[in-house]
């Protein structure tokens, strides 16, 4: 990284293609970081900052680690001056993506846009670098913002024939991550960037599609939800709508690459689809056979249909001029712009602010742009609207405005443009007037300040800003704050609101504090967003649980906005409320005792000591891999384990809930160091007994925040034996676990939170103790000694008596015979 000056640096600085500064940067370079000068990298959605050092080349370097093939990072700087030039920060990105070679085994075909239509241009939401360009010419892909754009060529297979002029038309063609998808007059195409063959797939074979349409925001990083698939495609025919992802080889589980969301009602038509403000939705404009439309919002996750009622506001005649169209922008509550040929109308906030959108003195924007028709609507990265027109007149306002401004002529009327807004935030016309196809950087700002110059134009605020990140996480009873400010003069009657969605999932504490210099207020607001919702009490835990978690969408904005305002990049912020992704927990290793790895194989629990005791005896093999190292306590010692909360591998508190253990083999030769009297409880309090007794439930699944009971709450419960242990142990009390005084033992236990306000997560933890100490007195084997002796005497004895006797016996014999 080094700095340059505008106006001495070389054409490659000036567009970020020089691999080394040229004379002039270096020197600057080196005498601004004499000053204190040093850039700081950060990450796109991270606070992770990263700072450059000083090589003494006359540039600064820094290590950026990046698993994907693109990343766009913020580089700031000091305020340090130098010739009273100060460095303005920037954004830059990398690629490292390159294009697919590919030696193609017969003819390759061009694809050219169908006649009759104006230029498409379809950019990826996630990766912007990677885009489409149809016109009459030719079709182009980038994957470098259009710095070096290629034509796109395909392999006809199967039924698909050239034509004898030696191209194939199509009418859109929206980019995936391993191909491209084509719309050939009524049925859908597929040309994978492997092998670059265009085929009728059977993912995606079927006829009378009316179009297509890509998702325009990334939710690469958007908190998932079960049972919903967010998607990136949209098709449609007469009567369904499809969604597809954004893989052709990562398909539905029936095989195909769309799913269908919903067929038409009352026997209408689908006129066309959009993507919603809220993830969860697609917008769906029907007209029935009397030529009424009406306009419903079908929820992705309830599969339910709502009407919106823009459009009876609007006479039938005027909306039904053309091919219609929409497009949503990102906000807290469903706003969209809605345009045919000749008019554009938009609604914003759940229909709370409607109308139609229009250049003052000028009753469609048909006639503002000398008969002209609407070709394309873009939103940038900076909530500036461009309307482009089919003769290249541009009309600009930003979010939230309803009067338009028309800007200066960039592009001559016959040539065939698109506009395009890459990951830098900057602006581009791409033009294919000349081969090859070029991007040329459109100065938005400029161009916008020019054409309100000496007009009635202004902002109500002089700056507005805060510190609100993209997408975060909240679990029960946590905290999330942040800050916005807002700079006005004092009769502006400007403040800072705050909209959101779903507004039962959290409780939102404002506090705002102002300060007056010189009749210039600054608004300086604090927000918190808490869930705060009581569980304990629920009769329906689990539904209150499902009801309780979803995805709040938090638009923090002036509540006056024109078009001389700027507002913040990430003007929208997602709070998932739930369970956070890879939270779990971790017991802590106590001090002072020894946590063994791999010291046995297996080892054998008596039967006679399972919950269900049997006559022959268990042999366990440990898995280390699993379970971990053992903890190797003393058989007198009390234990108490304790557990930290983590998101992966990063600390996130200490846990001072309540929890509950079982021995994963059935062991029940253990207990508890504290009985219920002494824990103060005023009733009964539950354990394993009480809750096997009455559940159908496995001992992993009984016992849990759903049913969990505290004994400290007075009610109707009876007060039985208060002698018996307390079963419930929690990091702040002293109730501990104690093991068996008869023989040594290995123990498996898992401990699961059953506090029912503190996780939507089911948190378990899963440890093992071998206990140590316990020998087998010496008079234990006296009585075996004794018997054993005894035994061996009565035997000799009762041997040499019998063998005595025999000899006497036999003498006697001898006797007789010889009398």
């Amino acid at each position: 990284m080094w700095l340059i000056d505008p106006e001495q640096a070389e054409f490659s600085e000036i567009v970020k293609g020089s691999n080394y500064p040229s004379q002039h940067s270096y020197y600057l370079s080196i005498n601004f970081h004499n000053l204190g000068q040093f850039p700081i990298v950060t990450l796109p959605d991270s606070t992770q900052k990263i700072y450059g050092h000083f090589t003494g080349y006359g540039y600064w370097e820094a290590i950026i680690e990046w698993n994907q093939p693109y990343v766009t990072v913020d580089i700031s700087g000091q305020l340090i001056s130098f010739q009273h030039r100060f460095v303005l920060d920037s954004l830059h990105s990398f690629y490292w993506e390159p294009y697919e070679t590919f030696a193609f085994t017969s003819m390759p075909v061009p694809i050219k846009l169908a006649q009759g239509l104006m230029p498409v241009l379809n950019q990826d939401p996630c990766t912007p670098h990677r885009a489409v360009f149809l016109t009459q010419l030719a079709m182009t892909l980038t994957i470098d913002s259009f710095k070096d754009p290629r034509m796109v060529y395909v392999v006809p297979h199967g039924y698909i024939s050239v034509p004898p002029w030696g191209f194939l038309e199509v009418s859109d063609a929206i980019l995936l991550d391993d191909g491209i998808i084509f719309l050939m007059y009524d049925m859908l195409l597929w040309r994978s960037h492997r092998d670059k063959v265009l085929q009728i797939r059977p993912e995606i074979f079927f006829t009378g599609v009316r179009g297509m349409v890509q998702r325009t925001t990334c939710l690469a990083d958007h908190p998932s939800q079960e049972g919903v698939d967010y998607g990136k495609v949209l098709v449609w025919t007469d009567d369904t709508v499809y969604i597809g992802g954004s893989r052709f080889t990562s398909p539905h589980s029936d095989g195909k690459y769309f799913k269908r969301l919903a067929r038409s009602r009352m026997g209408g038509s689908f006129r066309t689809v959009a993507f919603g403000s809220d993830p969860n939705k697609i917008a769906i404009l029907i007209m029935d056979s009397y030529y009424m439309v009406y306009l419903y919002m079908f929820n992705l996750k309830t599969l339910e249909f709502t009407p919106k009622h823009l459009l009876s506001k609007i006479a039938p005649d005027q909306i039904l001029r053309g091919h219609i169209r929409m497009r949503f922008y990102e906000s807290s509550k469903e706003s969209f712009l809605m345009w045919n040929e000749t008019m554009m109308w938009y609604s914003f906030r759940d229909d709370s602010i409607s109308g139609t959108l229009s250049l003052p003195g000028f009753r469609d924007l048909s006639t503002a742009a000398g008969r002209s028709w609407i070709h394309e609507v873009v939103i940038d990265q900076n909530w500036n609207l461009l309307v482009k027109m089919s003769n290249n007149v541009v009309f600009f306002c930003k979010y939230g405005v309803t009067k338009l401004v028309r800007l200066a002529r960039w592009i001559l009327p016959s040539s065939p443009a698109s506009l395009y807004s890459n990951a830098n935030k900057l602006s581009f016309v791409v033009s294919h007037q000349d081969r090859p196809v070029k991007a040329y950087y459109y100065p938005l700002h400029l161009e916008t300040l020019s054409a309100m110059f000496g007009g009635d134009y202004s902002c109500a605020y002089v700056t507005f800003k805060h510190n609100m990140k993209k997408y975060y996480y909240l679990d029960k009873g946590q905290e999330n704050a942040f800050w916005a400010q807002l700079v006005y003069f004092e009769w502006k009657g400007v403040t800072i609101q705050v909209l959101r969605s779903n507004k039962a999932l959290l409780d939102f504490d404002l506090s705002r504090d102002f300060e007056l210099v010189h009749q210039v207020f600054t608004m300086n607001m604090t927000i918190k967003a808490t869930q705060k919702k009581d569980f304990t009490s629920e009769p329906n835990y689990d539904l209150e649980m499902s009801l309780s978690q979803g995805i709040v969408r938090v638009e923090v904005m002036p509540n006056l906005i024109g078009n001389k305002c700027e507002l913040p990049r990430n003007r929208v912020s997602y709070f998932s409320v739930g369970c956070p992704p890879n939270r779990h927990l971790r017991v802590t290793k106590p001090w002072g005792v020894k946590c063994e790895k791999k010291t046995f194989h297996n080892f054998t629990i008596p039967g006679s000591v399972l919950r269900t005791p049997q006559a022959d005896d268990v042999v366990v093999i440990y898995d280390w891999e699993k379970y971990g190292c053992v903890f190797r306590m003393h058989y007198k010692a009390a234990f108490r384990p304790d557990f930290d909360l983590y998101d992966g591998d990063t600390f996130v508190r200490t846990v001072h809930s309540n929890f509950v253990v079982w021995e994963i083999n059935g062991r029940t030769d253990f207990s508890y160091n504290t009985t219920m009297y002494q824990a103060g409880c005023l009733r009964d309090a539950q354990t394993w007994d009480s809750i096997l007794k009455t559940t159908r439930y496995p001992v992993e699944q009984a016992w849990g925040p759903g049913i969990y009971k505290s004994c400290f709450v007075l009610d109707d419960a009876t007060l039985g034996d208060m002698n018996r242990p307390y079963e419930i142990m929690n990091r702040s009390f002293s109730n501990s676990l104690t093991f068996s005084k008869e023989d040594s033992a290995h123990y498996i236990f898992t401990a699961r939170i059953v506090d029912p306000n503190y996780s939507f997560c089911d948190l378990r933890a899963t440890f093992a103790v071998q206990t140590f100490g316990i020998s087998k007195p010496k008079y234990e084997y006296l009585i075996l000694y004794v018997t054993l002796s005894f035994t061996f005497i009565c035997l000799s004895i009762l041997g040499y008596a019998y063998f005595k006797y025999v000899q006497i016996f036999r003498d006697l014999q001898e006797k007789k015979k010889h009398s």
